[in-house]
């Protein structure tokens, strides 16, 4: 899902903490929008319109620019 780079809300471009999703996609009735805690009700009002809105957690820890490895004595 999310490789390593940040994910921004799709009102204010904070950081996302939520994918809220509803309907099936490919269907014609599908809506989704990420979103931050701020936004997070407003987005699943929004997405309730093409049907039950479901809420996918987005990753807590913050993004990285490279990863460090692992070091060992």
């Amino acid at each position: 899902m999310n490789t390593g780079r940040p994910t921004y809300c799709a009102r204010c471009h904070r950081w996302a903490t939520a994918l809220i999703e509803a309907g099936h996609p490919g269907t014609g009735r599908y809506r989704a929008e990420t979103a931050c805690a701020r936004h997070e009700p407003t987005a699943r009002r929004w997405a309730s319109h093409a049907g039950s809105p479901r809420t996918t957690p987005i990753g807590g820890a913050p993004a990285v620019l490279f990863e460090l490895p692992e070091v060992t004595r």
